[in-house]
């Protein structure tokens, strides 16, 4: 629980059960500089926490911690900064940061009242990594849509960022050298779109949709992988030089990338590191992590748990 190398249930909700991850929670916030301000308020809590007939249980960072940035539109900690998305919304061009639910979702009810019946558009996706590497968009008419005439934007029945295929897009430049692994729920309906790249390069760890029914990872060279275009997908890659690969809904294909591999600096999402409007997204995202490390021991661990939550494969 909580990624601390701990269990405790509403089986396991005694004193000594709930003074013992107190205890370990003190000890995490003194490794990252703070201290608990009220243990005892902390204390019933957690009791109250662990006694919750449906716990929390989409926070794939606690299980699988160290990314250098996470973009969702779930929680993937508890502890994370609120929020996941800044909205802004048509008629007034008001904007309001939109959070969780209880179960750890995107708070849509909060969403759907500031949209008022109208549309609204992300202008920042946060990152729930803590790294504080949140991809952002300025320009009002290249930012991806999350509401259209007051309806939520889904895909399969879960929220779905909208990108239009012209000209929206996110990015962020942060530091990210290789090996890098990355984890992504998305959409993309036509060949010559790019999921994600890099940040002022071309093809730095990118995800392209090379031909019809085929998606490429590139690094100064390729994998590729049978997807199916217009379809939502769990795609996992990475990128380590002769020990890369690519899955699409857990399909993995391994290979070798090129020498030397270049480094991502950071993130686009939507279209090629250069920002060419011609390979711009025609699809929706609703989740890109991103690690600074070689996650193949994790991947399957990483796959399954999105997909336990997005229910996209069997």
């Amino acid at each position: 629980m909580f990624g601390l190398g701990l269990s405790i249930s509403s089986e396991d909700s005694s004193t000594n059960g709930i003074t013992l991850l107190v205890s370990a929670l003190g000890a995490r916030l003194a490794d990252d500089g703070g201290t608990i301000e009220n243990p005892s308020c902390m204390q019933q809590d957690l009791a109250d926490l662990v006694a919750e007939e449906t716990p929390f249980t989409t926070g794939l960072l606690e299980f699988y911690p160290g990314a250098a940035a996470a973009y969702s539109l779930r929680q993937l900690r508890r502890s994370v900064f609120p929020y996941a998305i800044r909205v802004r919304r048509s008629g007034d061009s008001l904007e309001q940061d939109i959070g969780f639910n209880s179960n750890g979702e995107l708070d849509t009810n909060a969403l759907l009242d500031f949209a008022n019946g109208g549309d609204a558009w992300v202008d920042t996706w946060y990152d729930q990594s803590s790294n504080g590497n949140d991809a952002v968009q300025n320009s009002v008419t290249q930012q991806p849509q999350i509401v259209s005439s007051g309806s939520l934007i889904t895909e399969n029945g879960k929220p779905a960022l909208q990108f239009d295929g012209v000209n929206d897009y996110f990015t962020k430049a942060f530091t990210l050298t290789n090996p890098v692994s990355h984890f992504v729920v998305a959409k993309a309906n036509n060949a010559s779109e790019f999921i994600l790249d890099g940040y002022d390069s071309n093809n730095r760890n990118s995800l392209y949709l090379d031909t019809t029914n085929s998606v490429r990872l590139y690094n100064n060279g390729a994998i590729y992988q049978t997807y199916t275009h217009g379809t939502q997908a769990v795609f996992s890659s990475i990128s380590n030089v002769a020990s890369s690969s690519l899955a699409v809904n857990g399909s993995n294909t391994t290979g070798s990338l090129g020498t030397p591999p270049y480094d991502m600096d950071g993130v686009t999402i939507g279209v090629v590191g250069t920002l060419g409007t011609g390979y711009c997204l025609d699809g929706t995202i609703q989740e890109v992590i991103l690690y600074n490390s070689d996650e193949a021991s994790n991947r399957t661990g990483i796959e399954s748990n999105i997909n336990d939550f997005y229910s996209i494969y069997s």
